[in-house]
């Protein structure tokens, strides 16, 4: 931002000056991180509890538990209204085009590159991409890259056989 306003200036101002001038307009804010931007912007003045775990869950980087979710909203204070665990689960649960449901309790962001669906419908998939049958550890492996869940739950969603097949060698295929 110093830059361009040394283009535009001709000179480099100091910090508190560009400060003064971002606080003179009504359409730039700012949010508890100290990111500025567009009012309008949800990651700058969310709307709703929706769009705080948007910003939360982005910030953060890795999947966070619904209840951690909530603290980090209620410890940045955009309110003085508190986000109750329930309303954050409830919040994620409806926004399915955002979130993603990856364990227990545990949700990421869609554009993390996670996919929705049963853990069956994760192990489904992946025998699909792999494009070839795989061991039960390959099968355990590539899941738990998707998922965060215990090894017998992959173990015990292989014994579907309406869904898996095992072959002569022992590997799993899409029945």
């Amino acid at each position: 931002m110093a830059d361009h306003a040394e283009k535009v200036l001709g000179d480099r101002p100091k910090d508190q000056v560009l400060l003064s001038y971002l606080g003179t307009t009504k359409q730039i804010g700012t949010n508890p991180y100290g990111e500025y931007g567009l009012v309008s912007w949800p990651t700058i003045r969310p709307k709703g509890v929706r769009d705080k775990a948007y910003v939360v869950l982005s910030r953060s980087g890795k999947p966070m538990h619904f209840r951690a979710i909530a603290e980090a909203i209620n410890s940045l204070q955009w309110t003085k209204k508190p986000a109750h665990h329930q309303t954050v689960h409830n919040e994620l649960i409806k926004a399915n085009n955002r979130f993603v449901l990856v364990g227990r309790g545990l949700y990421a962001l869609r554009e993390w590159g996670y996919t929705p669906g049963t853990v069956s419908q994760v192990m489904a998939e992946v025998i699909k991409k792999s494009g070839h049958s795989l061991t039960r550890q390959e099968v355990v492996q590539k899941v738990l890259e998707h998922r965060f869940v215990k090894e017998n739950t992959i173990l015990l969603n292989l014994q579907n056989r309406s869904i898996f097949s095992k072959d002569a060698e022992g590997k799993y295929f899409l029945a």
